[in-house]
């Protein structure tokens, strides 16, 4: 084909047609034009292609990460639930001033047993920060992305820590006098079980520094655990969907 060009270019010339010649290299220059930026054209087209496919993929893991949080919300909210319905019980007992029954021990275990990893998983969010999370086109998305990193994930975390305070501060100023050992039991029991067997039960039941301690403590586990999970559970979910419907637009 350049050869072919060149030939006309060369019989032009030679002929001293310089008018044709000049028409000639004008539509050969705006022939090279059109080349480029037909190929300008299929680049850009390829480098979109390329970037809705990265966006995608983005996509794509912060909705399976944010279905891995839910179930990690629900274990947490179900294994605090346990939790509370032992202090609920342990309260009835002593304030009905009901005898001391040997299961009551597992009952003192779990009412004190702690979760620890309610918060989101932000290996998704800080990996994809690197790549830039702006590759994210849909600003609603990318907004409610960050408003779950920047303000639940630190409220769960930061309420639950506190709570777990609460109970380690308990394990050495309140627990040594009122039980046995805090948290007696097999820590690989993948069931969590455990014990702990109170000195004198009967004293426990007028005893308002502990009693005070187990209301506060299930009164904690409604602000510090379920509120933050509460919260944060349908935002998330509502932010799935979105995340499903921007996929499908992208895929078309």
């Amino acid at each position: 084909m350049i050869k072919f060009f060149r030939r006309i270019r060369q019989e032009l010339i030679s002929e001293n047609r310089f008018t044709k010649y000049l028409l000639y290299a004008f539509g050969e220059i705006i022939l090279v034009v059109i080349g480029i930026l037909i190929a300008l054209q299929i680049s850009n087209i390829n480098e979109e292609e390329i970037r809705v496919k990265k966006e995608v993929e983005i996509l794509k893991s912060f909705r399976d990460q944010f279905q891995l949080d839910l179930n990690e919300f629900e274990a947490s909210l179900q294994f605090y639930k346990g939790a509370k319905a032992s202090i609920n019980l342990l309260i009835e007992e002593l304030e009905a001033d009901k005898p001391y029954r040997d299961s009551l021990k597992y009952h003192f275990f779990t009412s004190t047993r702690t979760w620890g990893t309610s918060d989101l998983d932000n290996t998704t969010f800080e990996s994809f920060q690197s790549i830039g999370v702006d590759l994210i086109t849909n600003t609603e998305i990318r907004s409610e992305i960050s408003l779950i990193y920047g303000y639940y994930d630190p409220w769960i975390r930061k309420f639950e820590d506190d709570y777990m305070d609460y109970l380690m501060d308990a394990s050495e100023t309140l627990f040594p006098t009122r039980f046995e050992e805090f948290w007696k039991g097999d820590y690989t029991d993948s069931s969590f079980g455990g014990e702990m067997i109170p000195l004198d039960f009967d004293k426990l039941k007028s005893d308002q520094e502990y009693l005070y301690f187990l209301k506060t403590q299930r009164n904690h586990i409604g602000w510090m655990i379920e509120k933050p999970l509460e919260s944060a559970r349908p935002r998330i979910e509502s932010l799935i969907q979105e995340i499903d419907k921007e996929i499908s637009l992208l895929e078309q």
